[in-house]
Parts: structure tokens; C-alpha cells; sequence
């Protein structure tokens, strides 16, 4: 990510075509949450990101593989990644269990509300996430689920853990609402499919 000293991506280059993407950050965290979520099978997790990321596509069965990839790689700001390490990695993070200390803790370390920023960009989003105070809730939220993860809590810390747990473990499987039955109901009948146009300039 090379925020200071290049224009942040807004399309993707797909097989020589170019794409506008869905570069603001909620359509990211979304996109995110649904990797979180076991009610969604690997093959449902492509389709909702290149549905969510592309503003419109279609794609031949051969570009899926490099559109889901280079969509992949603007989610994590630019960076190559191997999905199979991503798993293997604990958790200390989730934009659905964490959103309102995450939302108090940009506020209060950048003073940034984020229900005003209409447009804002993923990467910008992420730029403000990692440089949370060390003096906000979600920092806090962090250090106990690494520590618990390293195996290193100290006694005290177990005790203040065991008082937040409800807090600081991560349930992988959200609720399901009827809304998102719906969708996953379209999803697995076929219903839903990409259709949109081609775009140029800033991409990567």
C-alpha cells in the first residue's frame, strides 16, 4: 500500500479489461464479513466478493479465478497473500463482533465519525484501523485475544478476561436474518449473476 505517494486504486485490470470496483469501505468490511461467516460455502464466498467488489461484470468462467484473486489482493491493500496462511493465523479481529469499538475507536483516536464519510476509501479506512490508540476499548479487546492465542495471559489477565469474554471471543458463526436467508436462497438457485459495463484509468 503505497498511500502517500500513489493515487488509491478505483479499478481493476482483469484479463487485460478493465473494472470499476466498489473501493469505499463498507462495501469491503461486508465483503470481509462474509469470510467470516460458515453458513457460506467457499464457492459462495467468490461469488458475494466479486458481486460486492466489481460494480459491474461479466466474466468468462476463465478470468473468475484472476478476478477473484486481484479482488482478493485489494482487500488486503495491494498485498500478495496466500489464503491458506490467512486460515491458519488466530483471529483477533472482527468487523461484525467489533464494529462499535471499532467505530468509537477511530472516532476518539482520529476524530473521524464514520457515519458522515460517504465516499471513504478502503485503503484510507484501514490506514486510520491500524493506528488505533493504545487507550481505546478495541485496543484492549486485541491485546487480551493475542495474549490468549500466545498462550501468555498472566493471572490478573485471565481474571479480566474471563469478565469480558462475551466480548473478546469470536463466534465464527453469526445469526442468519431472514433477509440473508432470502439472498442465500436466490444465491444457491442461480438467480443471482453478474451483469455491467468496462471501465479505464486508475487501477492496479
Amino acid at each position: 500500500m503505497k498511500i502517500l505517494s500513489e493515487k488509491l486504486p478505483t479499478k481493476i485490470r482483469v484479463n487485460n479489461k478493465i473494472y470499476d470496483i466498489n473501493y469505499d469501505f463498507r462495501t469491503a468490511i461486508k465483503t470481509i464479513e462474509c469470510f467470516e461467516d460458515e453458513d457460506l460455502d467457499y464457492s459462495e464466498k467468490i461469488y458475494i466478493t466479486l458481486q460486492n467488489i466489481y460494480k459491474g461484470a461479466v466474466f468468462e468462467d476463465e478470468d473468475i479465478k484472476e478476478a477473484y484473486q486481484k479482488a482478493i489482493k485489494f482487500l488486503d491493500l495491494g498485498k500478495e497473500t496466500n489464503e491458506k496462511d490467512d486460515n491458519q493465523r488466530p483471529r483477533i479481529y472482527s468487523f461484525s463482533k467489533d464494529e462499535n469499538y471499532i467505530f468509537s475507536g477511530i472516532n476518539s483516536t482520529h476524530g473521524i465519525n464514520l457515519q458522515k464519510e460517504k465516499d471513504l476509501h478502503w485503503w484510507t479506512f484501514m490506514s486510520l484501523f491500524l493506528d488505533m490508540g493504545d487507550n481505546c476499548f478495541f485496543s484492549e479487546l486485541i491485546y487480551y485475544r493475542k495474549r490468549k492465542a500466545e498462550g501468555k495471559l498472566t493471572e490478573y489477565e485471565k481474571k479480566k478476561y474471563n469478565e469480558i469474554k462475551d466480548l473478546v471471543e469470536i463466534d465464527n458463526k453469526p445469526k442468519i436474518n431472514e433477509s440473508k436467508e432470502l439472498f442465500l436462497q436466490e444465491l444457491r438457485s442461480g438467480s443471482r449473476w453478474f451483469t455491467g459495463k468496462e471501465s479505464n484509468s486508475n487501477r492496479y
